[in-house]
């Protein structure tokens, strides 16, 4: 029997039956011609919907674009589906040094109005960074969206304690397939330490915080010249998969909002069920690829580590969180959101 399908703190995520959902592929960072991108929305929509995706938000920086006219070409018959969104670039002055810009930029997702960013040219003084995460974030939930907090480590931006006061349900990149934002976090030459993004979301876990990983393209580069240059951001690297019941917006939106997500660059599961007594996932598998399945709690230490196409975890109630994630022998990989384990309310607020 299939355990119920539990969100953070234990609250069913869906009213619908198990049996009547599906999952749904979905890309949350996509940029056109209308900002810094390289091809009209009308070739992006349609990359996306000869790719078999489900749905997409386009996020050009400050600006929305229009999706119904993309709908009536591209949607309709649950077959296809865009939202609106938008890409807050919020730029931030570094205190200490006013020759450093800093970025904290945020997506909008299913927002109903503009969102524009503090200071002149999109560039702020005299705040912090945790001061236009709080403000920009407030105002995306004031028009209606969900909040994105993307590439945390693209040009060495943002430290740990910029996203502590993140509000719950807040999504974040711990994946961006732009091939220049340093996902991986690093040591620079006087010995400073910059965490992976999932290493700051695995602190954040530990801190307590309901904040819903994601994994998306940031794509720009749609054209034919230079195909296989290793830099041009290219669209089909990484995504989510929404779990529900139907292909429309408040569906999509709400299953974002509660987390009923995995993200991915390129893993696929055929079974997902997180409860508060047991975990279990079990793999689509590719040809000729191994898999490693990760359980991950407090701290992002590894609870067990399993191989194969399938894998089940008791929780004990120690582990301030278990999320999974899963690796196969090619790179690709997988991440399911975080169980809370310690008792902390789920704060969808």
């Amino acid at each position: 029997m299939r355990l119920p399908l539990l969100a953070l703190a234990g609250a069913l995520l869906l009213p619908a039956p198990v049996d009547a959902q599906r999952w749904y592929r979905g890309n949350t960072h996509t940029h056109t011609s209308n900002s810094d991108g390289d091809s009209p929305p009308d070739s992006v929509a349609r990359w996306y919907r000869d790719a078999k995706y489900d749905f997409l938000f386009i996020t050009d920086h400050e600006g929305i674009t229009d999706p119904a006219p993309l709908n009536a070409r591209f949607g309709g018959n649950g077959r296809f589906l865009l939202i609106p969104g938008e890409e807050v670039t919020q730029i931030v002055v570094a205190p200490a040094d006013s020759t450093r810009r800093l970025q904290a930029h945020v997506n909008a997702l299913g927002l109903r109005r503009l969102v524009l960013p503090l200071g002149e040219r999109r560039v702020a003084r005299g705040i912090s960074m945790r001061d236009g995460y709080a403000r920009n974030i407030a105002e995306i939930r004031a028009a209606g969206g969900i909040a994105q907090v993307n590439h945390p480590n693209f040009r060495w931006s943002v430290q740990l304690a910029d996203l502590e006061a993140l509000p719950d349900s807040t999504l974040l990149e711990v994946w961006n397939a732009h091939t220049g934002v340093n996902n991986l976090g690093g040591v620079d030459p006087t010995g400073r330490v910059a965490p992976s993004a999932e290493a700051l979301w695995d602190s954040l876990l530990t801190r307590g915080k309901v904040i819903f990983g994601v994994a998306d393209d940031d794509s720009h580069s749609f054209g034919h010249a230079d195909d296989d240059s290793y830099v041009l951001t290219r669209p089909g690297r990484a995504w989510i998969m929404v779990r529900a019941d139907t292909l429309n917006e408040p569906t999509i939106l709400g299953a974002i909002r509660r987390g009923d997500f995995y993200a991915s660059t390129g893993v696929t599961l055929r079974e997902l069920s997180l409860g508060h007594d047991r975990i279990q996932v079990a793999i689509a598998p590719m040809a000729d690829s191994w898999y490693t399945i990760e359980f991950i709690g407090r701290g992002g230490a590894v609870l067990a580590t399993r191989h194969g196409l399938q894998a089940a975890y008791d929780v004990t109630g120690s582990e301030g969180y278990v999320r999974v994630r899963v690796s196969d022998s090619n790179g690709r990989k997988a991440w399911t959101q975080a169980v809370r384990t310690d008792g902390a309310p789920a704060g969808r607020d």
